[in-house]
């Protein structure tokens, strides 16, 4: 079971990790791909591949703040550390290295089978 301390840790290393997510999303938001000049075939598909991996970037930092925020909620309603799909216990070992973990290890493995 989480401390109360421990518990408050995790709360502010959250809030800090969200507070660069933010950060990060409004740097890839305001990233300029394209200078504007002329490009040819080869500048071109360089310019796209950039989008491409922009926007795999900040889909991913999109995902990790959506679960920050839905840590923090349960932090605050008392229900952190449970599972959202079994609402078993979550290890502590899990929360240590995943802090914004929503799932227990099982439920997770089900979860990316597309058992759940």
């Amino acid at each position: 079971m989480v401390t109360k301390l421990e518990l408050e840790k995790i709360k502010q290393d959250l809030v800090s990790r969200k507070l660069e997510i933010e950060k990060e999303l409004q740097n890839l938001s305001n990233e300029k791909m394209v200078d504007g000049l002329s490009q040819d075939d080869g500048d071109q598909v360089v310019t796209l591949t950039m989008e491409s991996l922009r926007q795999s970037l900040q889909d991913t930092e999109y995902s990790e703040y959506t679960n920050i925020i839905a840590a923090l909620a349960s932090i605050d309603a008392g229900t952190y550390g449970s599972c959202q799909e079994c609402h078993e216990r979550i290890s502590e070992n899990r929360l240590k290295f995943n802090p914004n973990a929503r799932r227990c290890l099982n439920c997770q493995e089900k979860a990316e089978k597309g058992l759940i």
